[in-house]
């Protein structure tokens, strides 16, 4: 089987060893990397089952030297990572506010596009530029195209964080508006990736924080799930995989998620969930990717340690099949040379 069939294998919870798996780290690190192997030669060692594509459609509107307004009217501050200044709407009320379809934007992008992408970064291209790369690969490897900022995400983007938590209790009729407003484009939006030559389409939205779902299981269950359920409805009428990127803890909605027709989930950050249980429960119903912790054991476990978890989680939520090694985020800067060094020939050499 090459790289794909084994994916297509684990997805229809098959067990497959080795174990699929994506190995993902930043620029600093890929640079600390090549530093270290004295070249870039080490990333031909690198076989990622699953090819991530984000479609980078986001105009951003520049104002001054350190602004961008983004296409809601949403000030923004560069930096390492952007933040949101000054919300589009500051008061709960819609008034004339409109969202402009996103169509327009999607032959626009603003990564320099890359002739050989590097295997551990995620690439981020213009419709166009992502409709040839997967032509060229999705034979061969599991293909999954996304964009950034789900209906959550947006929805707290153009009234402050604090303010659309706020909404949701005090301002509902407000929030279910924007909320269906928002679902209006990004329908939109889903119904042109799907037409890309690609296995899935993977939604990007945190639900959670460390302690639990940020907005509670029950106010999620009533002003996202239905919605979330229309968008992974329109993918799996087109014949794809639906895959759902989220950071934290979401332990409470995993059966909804599931209900709502989920079937990847991604990121499984160990430090908010307990991994192990969840393949327990739902690994018959749900695939998973993802698990190993960029939070405590990369950064500040030994080599040993990284080793031995990622041998655990390969054994343990391999079992059966439907699943896929990553970590939960990529290798960062904050993690010593030596131990990304041990989680990447550790992974590469299939020795679990």
């Amino acid at each position: 089987m090459n790289l794909r069939e084994q994916v297509l294998s684990a997805f229809r919870f098959e067990e497959v060893r080795p174990v699929p798996y994506t190995v993902w780290y930043d620029g600093e690190t890929r640079n600390r990397l090549n530093a270290y192997y004295g070249g870039c030669a080490w990333q031909n060692r690198i076989r990622n089952h699953i090819l991530r594509i984000t479609i980078d459609w986001e105009p951003r509107i520049q104002v001054d030297a350190t602004h961008f307004k983004d296409v809601y009217g949403t000030l923004w501050e560069t930096g390492e990572p952007v933040h949101v200044v000054a919300p589009a709407l500051k008061e709960p009320v819609m008034g004339d506010f409109k969202i402009p379809s996103y169509i327009p934007f999607l032959a626009q992008s603003r990564t320099k596009k890359v002739e050989e992408p590097d295997p551990g970064i995620l690439p981020s291209l213009s419709l166009s530029d992502a409709k040839l790369l997967l032509e060229s690969e999705n034979k061969r490897v599991f293909t999954v195209v996304g964009y950034g900022y789900g209906l959550l995400e947006s929805a707290w983007i153009i009234r402050g964080y604090e303010n659309f938590l706020a909404d949701l209790l005090m301002e509902p009729s407000f929030a279910e508006k924007l909320l269906d407003m928002l679902l209006e484009r990004h329908l939109e939006l889903v119904d042109e990736l799907v037409k890309l030559p690609c296995d899935g389409i993977i939604f990007s939205d945190d639900y959670g924080d460390q302690r639990g779902v940020n907005v509670g299981p029950e106010l999620w269950r009533r002003f996202l799930k239905p919605r979330v359920a229309k968008l992974y409805e329109r993918v799996h009428a087109s014949g794809k995989m639906v895959f759902q990127h989220t950071c934290g803890n979401v332990f409470d909605i995993i059966p909804d998620l599931i209900d709502s027709g989920l079937d990847v989930l991604q990121s499984l950050q160990p430090e908010a969930m307990p991994v192990y249980e969840i393949k327990k429960r739902y690994g018959r119903d749900l695939r998973l990717w993802g698990g190993l912790g960029t939070q405590r054991l990369l950064p500040f476990g030994t080599p040993n340690e990284i080793r031995n978890e990622i041998r655990m989680l390969q054994h343990e939520l391999g079992s059966g099949g439907a699943y896929v090694f990553t970590s939960s985020k990529p290798i960062m800067k904050d993690v010593p040379i030596e131990n990304a060094v041990a989680f990447i020939d550790e992974v590469v050499s299939g020795n679990y």
